[in-house]
């Protein structure tokens, strides 16, 4: 009975490297033969459909695997699938099917994330015309990792689809968001033409980053927060003092005589306005005034790595670039995938819902299973990535159990592994359970 079952295994084990090996041949012939290429991985896709945990974990003694085990099996699940998902991507991608190529590799991406898939997805993304959703992805992934030529590539594209002043700037933002702590500043920062330093000069911010040190009328903490601004700040990096108003400067002045501070106060009537940020507070400026992080007391280590990350260049760039829209930027939150219906049933990927989803939802709600059965067939079967296979399986799943098919319901939703929506495939396999139970 052992050597049945360890054959049984490694039988079914054939099929993941199956479908992984269909599915890097396709890739590789999407170039010359794209049709056939695309048929080829979907046959993949096809493949491993249904999620056998035993396949991709060690099982127990009588076949079984415990919670731990499930889980990590299909964690394991989702990456593999991932490739998969990715080749029908990428295969659409060849034959300019940009929105349906755009469905597949966001699904690969939502299973296991990789600098490459990323690219991939913006890529499709800007042939849709979405600069500003494909911005966001490039310059998150930038931020995690030191991109590629190729993902710069595309990043510089959505800057300037976006309409932008800066690329590099962008990085910075999402950089700095991940450090946590840090309060991102927008530019572009100007100062009145009148202002000058007190050391004669101008401000100017094209010279390179500089830290700003703002400080309240009392200037209580002037001492401690200038003392650990010497600390926290690098040799080289300009630190210029900002009192809160050109005849308020007076305390900040003796802190600075009486401790010898090199540093130059700047002098202008609403200079503090300008800055726009609440004292006490130290401002890292970069990328000629257009990015900031707002560093608060105590600095230490928060102040030190915001320097540090603004120091860092990945875009050679004029800035504002060329395209810049001159308007300020739209960081209205893109609109996110549709949620289940009030029903519990899995929609598709994009907005608006096609009619064919809106009469099986409504033949759902009115009992007649049967009929949005036919309806979730229909849309997955256009293979156009609306309805992806693992929502179309909780779809149907619902249906089964609607018609009272409870048990076929449970055993197909047992075998979803890669849904955007698997907590709900778990509530939903809680609630059919068998009909035994």
């Amino acid at each position: 009975m052992t050597a049945v079952l360890a054959f049984s295994l490694l039988l079914a084990a054939t099929g993941p490297r199956e479908a992984e090996r269909m599915a890097a041949e396709a890739v590789r012939r999407a170039g010359q033969q794209p049709e056939a290429a695309l048929a080829e991985a979907r046959r993949a896709l096809a493949l491993t459909a249904e999620f056998d945990p035993t396949v991709f974990v060690a099982a127990g003694r009588k076949g079984e695997v415990v919670e731990d085990e499930f889980v990590k099996a299909r964690n394991d699940y989702r990456r593999h699938r991932s490739g998969l998902y990715d080749a029908v991507g990428q295969c659409l991608a060849r034959l300019g099917r940009h929105p349906e190529a755009r469905r597949y590799l966001g699904r690969a991406v939502l299973l296991e994330s990789t600098p490459e898939r990323v690219t991939l997805l913006a890529r499709e993304l800007l042939a849709e015309g979405r600069a500003r959703p494909a911005l966001d992805r490039l310059a998150a992934q930038a931020a995690a990792s030191r991109p590629s030529p190729e993902a710069l590539a595309r990043l510089e594209e959505a800057a300037d689809g976006a309409g932008v002043p800066s690329a590099q700037a962008e990085i910075d933002r999402a950089r700095l968001v991940a450090l946590g702590g840090i309060e991102v500043r927008e530019g572009p920062l100007r100062f009145p033409p009148e202002a000058h330093l007190s050391t004669g000069g101008p401000m100017r911010f094209e010279d390179g980053l500089a830290v700003l040190y703002l400080a309240d009328a009392s200037c209580r903490t002037c001492s401690a927060d200038l003392e650990a601004l010497k600390r926290a700040v690098p040799p080289g990096t300009r630190v210029v003092m900002v009192p809160p108003a050109p005849d308020q400067d007076i305390a900040l002045r003796q802190v600075l005589s009486l401790y010898r501070y090199p540093w130059p106060v700047l002098v202008a009537k609403g200079a503090a306005a300008a800055v726009a940020v609440k004292p006490v507070a130290a401002l890292v400026v970069a990328r000629s005034g257009w990015v900031g992080a707002v560093v608060r007391p105590p600095f230490a280590d928060p102040l030190t790595a915001a320097i540090k990350l603004l120091s860092r260049v990945d875009v050679t760039e004029s800035v504002p670039r060329p395209k810049w829209n001159s308007r300020p930027v739209d960081r209205g939150p893109e609109p996110p995938a549709p949620a289940l219906t009030a029903e519990g049933l899995a929609p598709g990927e994009d907005l608006p819902l096609p009619g064919a989803f809106m009469a099986a939802a409504d033949a759902y709600k009115a009992g007649q299973g049967l009929e949005a059965l036919r309806f979730f067939d229909a849309l997955e079967n256009k293979g156009d990535g609306w309805l992806l296979p693992p929502e179309a399986r909780f779809d149907r799943a619902l249906c089964l159990a609607a018609i009272g098919q409870r048990e076929t319901a449970r055993k197909l939703l047992l075998r979803i592994g890669d849904s955007r929506f698997q907590d709900a495939v778990d509530r939903a396999l809680e609630r059919v359970g068998s009909h035994n139970r």
